[in-house]
C-alpha cells in the first residue's frame, strides 16, 4: 500500500471493529501495520485525522485510546449516510437539468460533469442529467464553475406512458454495474471472515484485506446514486451488500 492511503487504512481499522478489542490505543493501532511502516508517519496520519475531528481521542499516555467520530465514521462508510438517503422522501417529480456549454471549453465541460457525478445525477444524455432531488440556486456551482444561468435549465417533469420512473432509474444509471460491484464487496467480506477464522492468520494479513476491501467498497458506493426507496429496482443489492458490511466489520474481531 502507498503511504498516501495510510489515513484510509487506519479509518478502516477503526471502523472495522478495532475499538471493540481491549484498547484502541496509538501503539496498538500501530502494531497492526508492518513492521518496514514508518511508525513515525503513522503516527502522523493518526494526529490528522484526528485534527480533521474524523478520530478523537480519549485519555492520555499509555491509557489513551482512539474512537471514530461521526464524521470520521461516515468516511470510512464512503462518505455517504445510505440509510438516511434511501429514507428520504421523495415527492414523485425528477429534476432535469439541461445545459448547453461550448464545446471548445473541454475543461469547463469536464468540471461539470464531474461535479455532476460526485452529486450523484443520473445521465440521460450528453447535455441531460437527472436527480429525484430538489435542485436549487444554492446547490448548483455556477460561481465556482463560472456557468451563467443562460447556458443551464433545472426544470420538474414526471414520465408520461408508457414510460415510468423505473424507465428512467434504468436509462440514467447502470444499476447492473452497480450491482456486480457490490457483489464483489459482498464476496470480498466473505473472505475477510474466512481470514479471520483462520488460527495462523496474522494481523498485517487483516489489514491488507481491509484496505483491500475498502478499494473494492469505494468503487461500489461511487457509483450507486443511492435513490429513495420508492425507486430502487427490484434487483438492487446495495442495502444487502450495506446490512452485509456492518455485520462483518461488527463481528470480525469476534469471530
Amino acid at each position: 500500500m502507498k503511504n498516501s492511503s495510510k489515513s484510509e487504512d487506519l479509518l478502516a481499522l477503526l471502523l472495522s471493529g478495532l475499538e471493540v478489542i481491549l484498547r484502541p490505543s496509538p501503539s496498538n493501532i500501530l502494531r497492526f501495520f508492518d513492521p518496514w511502516d514508518d511508525p513515525d508517519r503513522l503516527r502522523r496520519q493518526l494526529w490528522l485525522l484526528e485534527r480533521s475531528k474524523l478520530v478523537e481521542k480519549q485519555g492520555h499516555g499509555p491509557a489513551s485510546s482512539i474512537h471514530l467520530t461521526a464524521g470520521g465514521r461516515m468516511a470510512a462508510r464512503g462518505g455517504v449516510d445510505a440509510v438516511r438517503r434511501w429514507q428520504r422522501a421523495w415527492d414523485g417529480k425528477w429534476r432535469l437539468l439541461l445545459f448547453d456549454l461550448p464545446a471548445r471549453n473541454q475543461q469547463l465541460r469536464l468540471r461539470w460533469w464531474r461535479w455532476l457525478r460526485s452529486q450523484r445525477f443520473g445521465f440521460l444524455q450528453l447535455s441531460v442529467w437527472v436527480t429525484p432531488d430538489p435542485v436549487g440556486e444554492a446547490r448548483l456551482p455556477l460561481r465556482s464553475l463560472t456557468l451563467t444561468p443562460e447556458s443551464l435549465t433545472v426544470m420538474e417533469s414526471t414520465p408520461v406512458a408508457p414510460d415510468a420512473d423505473a424507465d428512467i432509474v434504468q436509462a440514467a444509471w447502470d444499476f447492473q454495474l452497480i450491482n456486480r460491484r457490490y457483489q464483489a464487496a459482498i464476496d470480498f467480506m466473505q473472505e475477510g471472515l474466512a481470514l479471520t477464522g483462520r488460527t495462523d492468520a496474522k494481523r498485517t494479513q487483516l489489514r491488507r484485506w481491509l484496505a483491500a476491501e475498502r478499494e473494492t467498497w469505494l468503487e461500489a458506493v461511487s457509483l450507486d446514486p443511492f435513490l429513495p426507496e420508492a425507486l430502487l429496482p427490484a434487483d438492487y443489492l446495495g442495502r444487502h451488500a450495506w446490512a452485509k458490511r456492518e455485520a462483518t466489520f461488527a463481528g470480525l474481531w469476534r469471530t
